[in-house]
């Protein structure tokens, strides 16, 4: 799963209760048989025993497809980190994709911006929680993932959020956010709830 892409400013803390609200976003008709790794990046398999890797969810991530703001496909676990992704300001803007990419995703700019204004003297809980709930729900909705799996998401986006805010706001590929959340285990205890593999190497 591409899980850098959620990491710098997401947070969700326990377990999250939502209702699955639609079919997976499948902008593109899927390819037969559906990869279940990501085009772009890397640890888009699913596999393994964990709350993501249910029955019901491997079939989720089989048939999901996303094409993101860039033009670029995604399958599988990595098309749900990237909607995660996109949840966090949204992509309803028209002028912000190009036609025929993604479907308008609501986004959570508010929430977003408030966990980014106070990131340097540290949230407080309810900032981050409401900014976690509003990404889930809107990756959860995009998506029909498990309750369960977005609990298990969340738990590591709130450990990048409480931890990793500034060294990730320049990028989540940059050394020093990686090495914040390997000290800090947030992606290691993702790897554990979910079963998914993680995108970087601790």
């Amino acid at each position: 799963m591409k899980l850098t892409n959620l990491i710098w400013v997401l947070a969700l803390a326990g377990t999250l209760v939502a209702c699955n609200s639609g079919p997976p976003i499948t902008n593109e008709k899927p390819i037969t048989p559906p990869p279940t790794g990501g085009s772009s990046g890397t640890g888009g398999t699913v596999g393994g025993d964990g709350a993501c890797t249910t029955e019901e969810n491997v079939a989720v991530y089989e048939d999901l497809v996303y094409i993101d703001c860039d033009g670029v496909r995604h399958t599988g676990a990595d098309a749900s980190s990237t909607i995660g992704s996109d949840c966090i300001f949204g992509t309803t803007d028209p002028g912000s994709c190009p036609a025929g990419s993604v479907p308008p995703l609501p986004g959570c700019g508010t929430e977003a911006g408030a966990v980014v204004a106070c990131s340097m003297g540290g949230c407080p809980q309810p900032t981050i929680d409401a900014l976690a709930t509003c990404v889930a729900m809107c990756t959860q909705d995009a998506t029909g993932l498990s309750d369960g799996c977005m609990a298990c998401t969340g738990d590591t986006v709130a450990c990048g959020a409480a931890f990793c805010t500034g060294p990730c706001v320049g990028g989540t590929d940059l050394p020093e956010c990686v090495e914040c959340r390997c000290v800090n285990n947030c992606d290691s205890d993702f790897v554990t709830c979910s079963g998914l593999p993680s995108s970087i190497d601790c």
